[in-house]
């Protein structure tokens, strides 16, 4: 089990010695998440910026606009140090059984209040995570599989116990016509 955790523990390391009392490294880390292209003004389309406030305000050098790095994103309104929302996001993220609110608090120090938002906001970005693979067609054929053995007790009934069952769905440009298979 260790051997499973290891490059957990590894990552986390890297991700502290690359964020802990680094702002500027935080600040880039939600600029390339927010602009992954690079900057561009809602205003005017301009692509050029000066930095302003600790680098949490972009400026837009042709309108003057300032863009907020947060605003307009799940975390507009944030009140977490950038470095504890990497971390609380990481930790969320990264955990085998779940993170519940009060264990994602314990370990970021902050309030309850604040890990159930964050634990929210890290739900909302999980269910938009595969927003490219959106079933966007007409036709869809689902079905329901099992993975696992038969229950080795004879008296159960029904479908095997502890099989686990999981849902497949194929997005198609046409109906399939399951007679041709």
């Amino acid at each position: 089990m260790a051997k499973n955790q290891k490059p957990k523990k590894d990552s986390l390391i890297t991700l502290t010695r690359k964020y802990a009392n680094n702002h500027d490294e935080c600040v880039k880390f939600f600029f390339k998440m927010k602009w992954p292209v690079g900057f561009y003004c809602e205003k005017c389309g301009c692509t050029h910026y000066y930095s302003i406030k600790r680098g949490d305000v972009f400026q837009c050098k042709e309108c003057g606009h300032q863009h907020y790095l947060l605003s307009n994103t799940i975390f507009q309104d944030n009140k977490l140090d950038l470095y504890k929302l990497i971390l609380g996001m990481y930790l969320f993220f990264t955990a085998n059984k779940g993170l519940s609110a009060i264990e994602l608090a314990n370990e970021l120090e902050i309030n309850y209040k604040t890990a159930l938002l964050l634990c929210r906001k890290c739900r909302i970005l999980m269910s938009q995570s595969n927003s490219e693979k959106i079933l966007d067609s007409f036709f869809y054929e689902a079905d329901v599989a099992y993975i696992g053995s038969k229950s080795k007790e004879e008296h159960k009934q029904g479908v095997a116990t502890e099989q686990q069952p999981f849902l497949v769905m194929l997005s198609t440009d046409k109906e399939i016509n399951i007679q041709n298979f």
